[in-house]
């Protein structure tokens, strides 16, 4: 499901309560905005990874692989998985990786890890969550990457040393409207439920993009795009919680 909705800086204003000057303190300015100038995002299946190269690896346009997760066995991560892997490594070994707390009381994976059971399987009456982080412990690293792999369309691409895994609660609201300041660009593997990611061209294309883009990620497919460029934001959609699996691309 792709819609796309025009509007101006006050369209952007309404929708996301205010432009927030801060997200934009250090980010250079964008000087073409052709990625953006779109009425639609492109679903593909069957996409080689000639043409992934030649039309969007590195053009900004986004991109929804529809089998990106073609040969992946990931059917096993959960969160009783994960906290069965974290377990056997020392918290100390997860100090220099990055975790994203968003609204949520934890201050480390290792709260997650810690929370009562019935809020860690989203049952009804317990606090909704949604966190961040990345596998940047090489056990847990291997463990993971047994049961997923570059997807296909990417080719030959150098794997990145981190991986992101993101999680939370069916019906919430997950990332807040941002700008990343990656090195790479970028794709994110829904695993499980549906995530609803809406982006936003910066200000200095708002007039010659006047689209706010929606897509809704569905369990099995890829979504490729330029975080650098776009401002975007997510939320789960009610069913099944969400679990994503991500990393960059060279």
């Amino acid at each position: 499901v792709v819609s796309t909705q025009s509007t101006g800086s006050s369209g952007i204003n309404a929708e996301y309560g205010g432009y927030e000057p801060l997200l934009d303190l250090w980010r250079p300015p964008i000087e073409d905005c052709s990625f953006c100038q779109i009425e639609d995002i492109d679903k593909r299946t069957n996409l080689s990874d000639e043409e992934f190269y030649e039309k969007y690896a590195y053009s900004g346009l986004p991109l929804l692989v529809v089998d990106g997760m073609k040969d992946w066995n990931t059917e096993v991560f959960n969160f009783d998985y994960f906290k069965r892997l974290y377990e056997k490594t020392d918290p100390d070994d997860n100090k220099d990786c990055q975790f994203f707390r968003y609204r949520t009381d934890f201050d480390s994976l290792e709260d997650v890890f810690n929370m009562e059971s019935d809020r860690a399987q989203f049952k009804p009456g317990h606090k909704p969550w949604y966190i961040g982080w990345s596998n940047c412990v090489p056990s847990v690293a291997r463990a993971l990457r047994q049961h997923y792999k570059i997807p296909y369309f990417l080719g030959q691409s150098e794997r990145t040393r981190d991986d992101w895994m993101f999680m939370g609660s069916p019906g919430y609201r997950g990332a807040p409207l941002h700008i990343d300041y990656v090195e790479y660009n970028s794709w994110q593997a829904q695993i499980r439920g549906r995530k609803k990611w809406t982006f936003v061209p910066p200000p200095e294309c708002w007039r010659q993009c006047p689209h706010r883009q929606s897509v809704i990620v569905q369990p099995g497919n890829i979504f490729v795009f330029d975080s650098n460029r776009w401002f975007h934001s997510t939320e789960i959609l009610q069913g099944e919680y969400s679990l994503t699996i991500g990393a960059e691309y060279d």
